[in-house]
């Protein structure tokens, strides 16, 4: 409403996301943006910004299990801050299961894992891990992942998001692009 009141252009954010991605990185084949209410994946082919396509797209459901907002909760709880993640979950070597479909299942299977024994940094990795499989399995759903993969949103600064990211998809570390 504020672009048609003011005659400026608008574009809707999968477009947006789509084009800017396309002008930094035309060699992008995959975006996936993981926010702090929101997941998308986008499959683009991209030759500079007047020309991307969108080839495929999804976002996440009503949901908001597995997106940032969760993890912000979950960190705190386990008396970190998101920033500090990333740091702490590349530094354990195991991480216990955590159901990543439904928030309260996954905070259940974070209580228990502490009850089992199981480190902040363990548990946290886990997290990432479960963040990542629901993305794969509910927003991705066996969709093409083409190299590069830009990453974008707030979870895309957790290094342990992206190292799960990398691990789930079985992609290497130089596929993935993580913009500044």
């Amino acid at each position: 409403a504020i672009a048609k009141s003011l005659n400026f252009g608008y574009e809707n954010q999968f477009t947006s996301l789509a084009i800017g991605t396309g002008a930094l990185y035309p060699e992008a084949g995959t975006i996936i943006e993981m926010g702090g209410n929101s997941s998308k994946y986008l499959r683009i082919s991209a030759d500079g910004e007047s020309d991307v396509r969108i080839l495929d797209y999804e976002i996440n459901g009503d949901c908001a299990g597995g997106t940032g907002a969760f993890m912000d909760q979950q960190a705190s709880r386990l008396q970190y801050t998101v920033e500090e993640i990333g740091d702490v979950v590349l530094g354990a070597t195991s991480s216990p299961v955590i159901a990543g479909r439904c928030t309260v299942f996954s905070k259940t299977d974070m209580v228990h894992a502490q009850q089992r024994g199981y480190s902040p940094a363990q548990i946290l990795k886990g997290l990432c891990e479960a963040v990542v499989r629901n993305f794969k399995g509910t927003v991705v759903k066996g969709k093409s992942m083409v190299s590069p993969v830009i990453v974008t949103g707030g979870m895309a600064a957790n290094s342990g998001i992206i190292q799960a990211v990398i691990d789930i998809f079985g992609l290497e570390a130089g596929d993935v692009i993580v913009p500044p």
